[in-house]
């Protein structure tokens, strides 16, 4: 077989579309009231669109506000020009500095007393912004409802920090319930509840991405926009509220063609079968790339604007592709396996379907062997 390592170099690529991000950032902007700031989501290298050249072009949008998953990826957007405010959406790790955060101007989410107990104790040259995050349902990080009467008391006496927000999440957004409203009610009760003590946090947010178009009572004076920036929708009704378009391209090459008779058994365990003469592509992305092993023998790529079945198990590095319904296609023809060509499309959307995942999985599981290149 040809070399997988040299094909996927020359072949194969990722386009990411920086004015259908800028779209997708006017689209949410249009969702919510001027007075709403968005604090825009581009953690995990923004999804797997690369973060530095995201959170540029977002925040000469206009972008007031960024939230990333650790002090590392905050530094790596500090030291590549962005100077807008950033949440560390996560908060600080037992095992990382709080001066690093004050070093690199990041402001903390903090959830629990053991964090809490530290910045208390901390001594810095400038405020510590700190994000309190309340557990209202998820059941990962935050304060419980309960524990408020303990914190509040801790808030109104920290030196070293400034209570800049207070926030919450959902964790099913995508329909709106009962529960949700549930939520959204025990967080403005919280609020209360810290106004009240006289803290007034600037920010009060709750909103993702479904939660902007389906609790627009959750929007409070902040909402966290995510999937939707990238173009894709956390559920399929939510194309009726907002119109998205995907950011991201990802298209690679055939190596080589082909031709199998009938009752040809195709790649590892021979689960697929041929019923006639096929031709099939090879195309050199695998499981190790990022292209999910679940669509074997169910995915679906575009070649020369038709939808081409995938056949067998996806391997390692390698796919298989029916071409026998493209007889022009040939070694050199681009194979587009996340996106749009010709008026025929595969979306992050389908393939999470497919597959039994969501779209940020597909997204962020696209490896970076792949250079992203960037459509100004």
């Amino acid at each position: 077989m040809p070399d997988a390592e040299g094909a996927e170099r020359s072949r194969t690529s990722v386009r990411i579309d920086l004015p259908a991000l800028e779209e997708n950032y006017r689209a949410v902007r249009g969702l919510v009231s001027a007075d709403t700031a968005l604090l825009c989501v581009i953690k995990a290298d923004a999804y797997g669109h690369g973060a530095v050249e995201v959170g540029r072009r977002l925040q000469s949008a206009g972008a007031p506000y960024f939230g990333v998953a650790s002090i590392e990826e905050g530094r790596e957007l500090r030291e590549n020009g962005i100077s807008v405010p950033i949440l560390i959406l996560s908060g600080v790790m037992p095992w990382e500095r709080l001066d690093s955060a004050v070093d690199y101007d990041l402001s903390v989410a903090v959830g629990n007393f053991e964090l809490l107990e530290r910045i208390c104790a901390f001594k810095a040259v400038r405020p510590l912004k700190l994000h309190v995050k309340i557990d209202t349902g998820m059941g990962r990080l935050g304060f419980a409802p309960g524990e408020i009467a303990s914190l509040l008391p801790l808030l109104e006496d920290l030196r070293a920090a400034e209570v800049e927000g207070l926030m919450t999440h959902f964790p099913s957004s995508e329909v709106r319930d009962e529960f949700g409203l549930g939520q959204v009610a025990l967080f403005s009760e919280v609020i209360r509840r810290f106004e009240a003590s006289g803290i007034n946090p600037r920010f009060r947010h709750m909103a993702n991405s479904a939660a902007i178009c389906n609790y627009p009572e959750g929007r409070f004076n902040m909402v966290r926009p995510g999937i939707m920036l990238y173009g894709c929708y956390a559920d399929a009704a939510l194309k009726k509220k907002v119109l998205l378009t995907p950011v991201m391209r990802w298209a690679s090459s055939i190596a080589f063609v082909r031709t199998f008779p009938a009752g040809a058994r195709l790649s590892y365990g021979g689960t697929y079968v041929t019923e006639k003469e096929t031709r099939v592509g090879y195309v050199p992305v695998g499981y190790a790339h990022g292209y999910p092993r679940a669509l074997s023998n169910r995915g679906s790529v575009i070649v020369a604007g038709r939808r081409c079945r995938v056949l067998g198990v996806v391997c390692m590095d390698w796919t298989f592709v029916d071409l026998t319904g493209v007889p022009a296609a040939k070694t050199g023809t681009e194979v587009v396996l996340l996106g749009s060509a010709e008026g025929a499309s595969v979306t992050a959307d389908e393939m999470a379907r497919e597959t039994g995942s969501i779209p940020y999985e597909i997204l962020c599981g696209i490896s970076r062997r792949f250079k992203r290149v960037y459509v100004p």
